[in-house]
């Protein structure tokens, strides 16, 4: 993936997890199954994120509510010059609070200099959070939203 491929995928997967942090409605199983199956062929195969998303929004075509919040949000992430910054996304203790208890987030180290514009750590929270049993409960407790939205 080169580096404007990278940040369509990393705004497009954003958008994923915070139009679940935002949704007033749970989930249905069918739904919850739907991103469970996406975290996995997204952790066998992250370079085929676009037909991930596709098949996705697919399985959410009844559920307008989630459609309508994932276009405006992508919308909104698209407008954003560049990438998003890795400094808003959950620290290592957050995220250990959130994932089940077999799995261990990745650790992040400190450096200095600009983020990696190759940087894997959003589709690896994508991943993690779809792959949970409420993928849309992890990402409320994740708050994605109320730290991204600083952006917009």
């Amino acid at each position: 993936m080169n580096d404007s491929t990278a940040i369509v995928a990393n705004k497009a997967l954003l958008a994923i997890l915070l139009t679940l942090d935002i949704l007033e409605v749970p989930l249905n199983p069918d739904e919850q199954a739907a991103l469970k199956k996406a975290g996995q062929r997204l952790a066998m195969n992250p370079k085929k994120w676009e037909s991930e998303i596709k098949r996705l929004l697919d399985s959410f075509a009844a559920n307008s509510s989630f459609t309508a919040s994932y276009l405006d949000i992508r919308k909104q992430l698209e407008e954003i010059d560049g990438d998003i910054p890795v400094e808003i996304l959950p620290n290592e203790d957050e995220l250990k609070q959130v994932l089940p208890g077999d799995r261990k987030p990745v650790k992040r180290v400190y450096f200095e200099g600009t983020a990696d514009k190759k940087s894997n750590e959003i589709l690896n929270l994508a991943i993690n959070v779809l792959r949970t049993p409420e993928p849309d409960i992890t990402s409320k407790k994740l708050s994605l939203f109320q730290r991204i939205s600083k952006l917009f």
